[in-house]
């Protein structure tokens, strides 16, 4: 369909129909959720077809979002068929008042995409991931009438692999500057790990799986951590798939830290609600991962004003565009990650510096205020444009 410009919408709500597909609240959930928050001032309303999870049911109420419960998946935890899926979603989408459709995922997104189209309902899919598609499935993420991407790395690589560059964006995800903040540590991180008031907290944060770096994480913090024995490590973060491969990873990540004795310096503190306390503990933030194509973590922690080392992969250098906003290195170099700990440690002043920048940073391109009423008007845009041409 392409860009054009926008017919006159009258002030009534607008209704806009999310397609979730996992209920959990990683970086894409909790994106949506951040624009959700700021756009129900800016005249939308916000249905989820969802899975029929209660935390993640209480999750979307808290945020004043309809909850349809939609099972992607079986009892025995097989996905169902595209078929099938497409049936269902159709159905549910016949009974809702809708002026837009959003499906938050490629996922979501290359299902949804030939129902909508059928149905002739203004839609978004919202590309977070960059993965290879077959061309099938890319020929259906382009039924959508527009496709956003949270970095030119992640639209760059899917443009390359077919998908359209007329009906395709960017729009960069936000966070909450005024909750996201530079916030002094109140001390419960250290005391429910019973570690002294001066040890000193690295942080990371992400799902447990390979394309994380996990592994060259703790690497990293094995080389470093023996300059510095007041030093640890926590992660916040848990594993969701049950693959054989991420099952193995986790228990080798495991097997490594017990061998290598780090295991009272190494502390996985799980899925955490409230991620506040966590980004206020930590000295610096740590990201290793192999592929990201804007990882909210990096964003959150930043405008927390903390320094932080990521790997460069994906979006990453679009968000720290110079050294002295946030330290970019190579993946799978823990040496390279070891000897950059190291400097920012016995450089406090540099540190402070770089985190200062790193929240400006954030306020000039990352900011939820900014980026929500760029999102509205790519909804009232796309509503617009796909009204004149039916």
């Amino acid at each position: 369909m392409g860009y054009c410009d926008p017919l006159s919408i009258s002030g009534d709500p607008m209704h806009v129909v999310l397609l979730m597909e996992h209920p959990s609240l990683n970086g894409g959930e909790r994106s949506t959720l951040a624009f959700c928050d700021q756009l129900r001032h800016q005249g939308f309303h916000f249905t989820a077809i969802a899975p029929p999870h209660a935390d993640f049911s209480d999750t979307l109420t808290a945020h004043h979002i309809h909850h349809v419960p939609f099972s992607f998946r079986s009892p025995e935890g097989n996905r169902y068929p595209l078929d099938r899926l497409r049936i269902k979603l159709a159905d549910q989408l016949r009974k809702l008042p809708g002026d837009l459709f959003h499906a938050i995922s490629l996922s979501t997104a290359r299902i949804a995409g030939p129902v909508v189209r059928k149905l002739r309902l203004p839609s978004i899919g919202h590309i977070r991931d960059i993965m290879t598609l077959s061309r099938q499935a890319m020929e259906d993420v382009n039924e959508n009438d527009l496709i956003l991407a949270v970095s030119k790395a992640a639209l760059n690589y899917h443009r390359q692999a077919g998908l359209s560059s007329d009906n395709s964006a960017v729009l960069y995800n936000g966070v909450d500057l005024q909750a996201f903040k530079p916030t002094a540590s109140s001390g419960k991180l250290h005391r429910s790990l019973g570690l002294s008031p001066d040890s000193i907290l690295l942080g990371a944060a992400g799902q447990i799986i390979i394309r994380k770096g996990l592994d060259t994480l703790v690497k990293g913090f094995l080389i470093a951590s023996k300059k510095y024995p007041k030093m640890h490590l926590v992660i916040a973060g848990r594993r969701h798939s049950d693959k054989e491969e991420t099952l193995r990873h986790e228990k080798d990540l495991n097997e490594f830290i017990v061998a290598n004795k780090l295991d009272h310096r190494v502390h996985f503190l799980g899925y955490q609600n409230n991620m506040h306390p966590f980004y206020a503990s930590v000295r610096m933030f740590l990201h290793c991962a192999r592929q990201e194509p804007l990882g909210r973590v990096l964003l959150e922690a930043a405008a927390y004003g903390i320094p932080v080392i990521a790997t460069n992969v994906g979006g990453t250098n679009e968000i720290f565009k110079r050294r002295d906003q946030g330290i970019i290195i190579d993946p799978d170099d823990p040496g390279q990650l070891a000897a950059e700990i190291s400097s920012l440690i016995d450089s406090p002043d540099s540190a402070r510096h770089i985190g200062a920048n790193g929240r400006a940073a954030i306020q000039d391109s990352f900011d939820i205020r900014k980026t929500s009423v760029q999102l509205a008007a790519i909804y009232r845009r796309t509503i617009s444009c796909a009204n004149r041409s039916s």
